[in-house]
């Protein structure tokens, strides 16, 4: 700044004067003379020019407050030059702090110098002011934007550490990051290993392009492939439902995050992060991305864990349908909501038919390639809303609530004909097996004793084993039979 140019505009300055000024100016210093309003269209000066306005009390005078504040507004360096020996410096003309100082003649280099000093001391000091006011606005904005983050790692902390439910850590991580970063989609999958083969559990929102979906799924497999290895030898995929949560478009590396989870320093899944744009992260974002990375590895790893207990408590080891614990749980909870409501309940109870000759004959691997064949049956014939579930041996259930008799026993019926038309193949050996069925429906009150339903589904199997086998027999007497051959 001490090495800037001045540039002296001399506004309406007699011709005396302009050549007084001339004849005494200081070094790096040059004089332009303007008459009118022209003289002010000058910018103010800049880090290499400092510009100083010399103006007549009469020229001031006659000037508007909108332009004075203009002036002011603009950092203009304004001189009062008195003409008349006469005149007082002290003497009242309403100037303003802009205002360096006064110009009285005769004029002299030391004068116009002290002008030009004082000009650069102040253009100096509004520099300094600027830089300071950026480096507030700067350090405010970095302020904020810290504390955005950390109300975020504070916010995704305690709603992921509320539940064990993945499915809701999931949509609050969605929503978090949305918030965040304006990311519109996630997706997550875990991998782990059964026995020796590797299995993968893919999460997904509801998207309704079947291609888009298929790219999707691979994009998380190749993921997997990238950590283990190898890819999958199997997967199973869950909706995790519609939401803010879309993933409308294929997967895009560079619209993309991925948030690797790891148990110490084994990695056992993966989030993606879409959105809609490229994303152009910061530095200080990608450090609470991680921070938050590593909690969220801890909660999904505690969601998993205790998902894998609850399903071992719930679930059959076998055919990886609800157990008999499960089932009376249920059956219960059915009980007292069907007792408010009024509705019917009904229970279908199945047993297969001669599987102790057929475990004795083929072996009792084959027996249990049945049982799990079995349980896959009934998954993909009932709704959603029944309730299958192995209750012992080669017996199985479906708790089908609001169904009456009629419908349930129309659902038998059709379980009947897919076990029935189901082969299977040992050593070369094909045969088919058969099941006995019965149905039971009550509409509960309150005093209806809670073994009433097993045990009218448990009289009608009686039934449909004493008539013959492979038939559906409901607890009023009725049955349908197949004709059996032997």
């Amino acid at each position: 700044m001490n090495g800037s140019h001045a540039v002296f505009h001399l506004v309406d300055i007699s011709r005396d004067l302009k050549r007084e000024i001339e004849d005494n100016l200081p070094g790096d210093t040059a004089v332009n003379e303007v008459d009118g309003s022209d003289s002010l269209s000058t910018d103010g000066g800049s880090q290499s020019r400092i510009d100083i306005l010399f103006l007549s009390p009469g020229r001031w005078e006659k000037m508007d407050q909108e332009m004075r504040e203009w002036l002011e507004s603009r950092n203009q360096h304004l001189v009062l030059v008195l003409e008349d020996e006469q005149q007082k410096p002290d003497q009242e003309y309403n100037v303003s702090a802009s205002f360096l100082g006064y110009l009285r003649r005769p004029v002299t280099r030391n004068a116009l110098k002290s002008i030009r000093d004082k000009a650069r001391e102040v253009q100096e000091l509004y520099t300094d002011l600027h830089l300071m006011a950026k480096e507030i606005v700067l350090e405010r904005e970095l302020l904020t934007r810290k504390n955005a983050q950390l109300e975020f790692l504070n916010r995704i902390l305690t709603s992921t550490s509320q539940t064990l439910d993945l499915k809701e850590i999931l949509h609050q991580t969605s929503k978090e990051f949305g918030t965040l970063l304006g990311t519109t989609g996630l997706a997550a999958i875990f991998w782990n290993y059964d026995n020796e083969d590797l299995f993968a559990e893919i999460y997904l929102p509801e998207i309704k392009s079947l291609k888009t979906r298929q790219k999707w799924t691979g994009h998380l497999m190749e993921i997997v492939q990238r950590f283990e290895g190898s890819m999958p030898r199997h997967y199973h995929t869950v909706v995790m439902g519609e939401g803010e949560n879309t993933l409308s478009k294929p997967p895009s590396h560079a619209r993309q995050i991925m948030l690797p989870l790891q148990a110490g320093q084994k990695t056992f899944g993966a989030i993606i992060l879409d959105a809609k744009e490229i994303l152009n992260l910061g530095k200080d974002q990608v450090t609470i991305i991680n921070s938050a990375a590593r909690h969220l590895s801890l909660s999904l790893r505690n969601a998993l864990e205790y998902k894998a207990v609850k399903y071992e408590a719930e679930f059959d080891g076998l055919t990886c349908i609800n157990n008999r614990q499960h089932f009376d749980k249920k059956l219960r909870k059915e009980l007292k909501r069907h007792q408010r409501q009024v509705n019917s309940l009904s229970l279908i109870m199945l047993d297969l038919d001669h599987f102790k000759t057929l475990n004795d004959t083929y072996g009792h691997v084959t027996g249990d390639m049945v049982l799990r064949k079995i349980g896959e049956i009934l998954v993909d014939t009932v709704r959603e809303t029944d309730f299958p579930a192995r209750y012992g041996g080669e017996e199985f259930v479906i708790l089908l609530p609001e169904t009456t008799e009629e419908q349930a026993w129309l659902l038998g019926q059709r379980i009947r004909q897919k076990i029935g038309q189901t082969e299977f193949e040992v050593q070369g050996k094909k045969f088919s097996i058969t099941a006995s069925l019965g149905v039971a429906s009550i509409k509960p009150g309150p005093l209806t004793p809670k073994d009433t339903l097993v045990e009218q589904a448990d009289q009608a199997l009686y039934l449909s084993k004493f008539n013959g086998r492979n038939m559906v027999c409901t607890s009023a007497d009725v049955c349908m039979d197949q004709a059996v051959s032997n």
